[in-house]
């Protein structure tokens, strides 16, 4: 059986999909804060690599020397936008929907080491 990482096309077009997500993610104001101060070349280099680990079916990786990450205290909400663009940049990369909903199903899990501020009740 193949992995979704063999479904997307492999790491190149991971690769791919991440730069398109950092260019939306960047453009948009309320979470390009996040990245002041961050080498976003090698935050682009390490999202390539954990999301190719998890679309291959492996654990996300530890990096012990990884490159500097946004700053803590990511809300629910911006994590919301942060899918949403991840989403985008799969469909520019022409993922079909059904394989689309696999990997944002597969990086799901990645949310609680991202989100450090829940939802507020409405």
């Amino acid at each position: 059986m193949r992995t979704v990482l063999e479904q997307m096309g492999g790491e190149s077009v991971v690769s791919g999909v991440v730069t398109r997500f950092y260019e939306k993610v960047l453009s948009e104001p309320r979470l390009v804060g996040y990245f002041h101060g961050t080498n976003v070349h090698l935050l682009r280099e390490h999202q390539t690599r954990l999301f190719t680990a998890v679309l291959r079916g492996e654990s996300a990786p530890v990096e012990q020397d990884g490159p500097s990450t946004p700053d803590p205290g990511i809300h629910y909400d911006e994590y919301g936008l942060v899918l949403g663009y991840l989403a985008d940049a799969l469909r520019e990369s022409a993922v079909s929907e059904a394989l689309l909903s696999e990997i944002l199903f597969a990086v799901a899990p990645l949310a609680r080491d991202v989100i450090t501020v829940p939802a507020v009740p409405r």
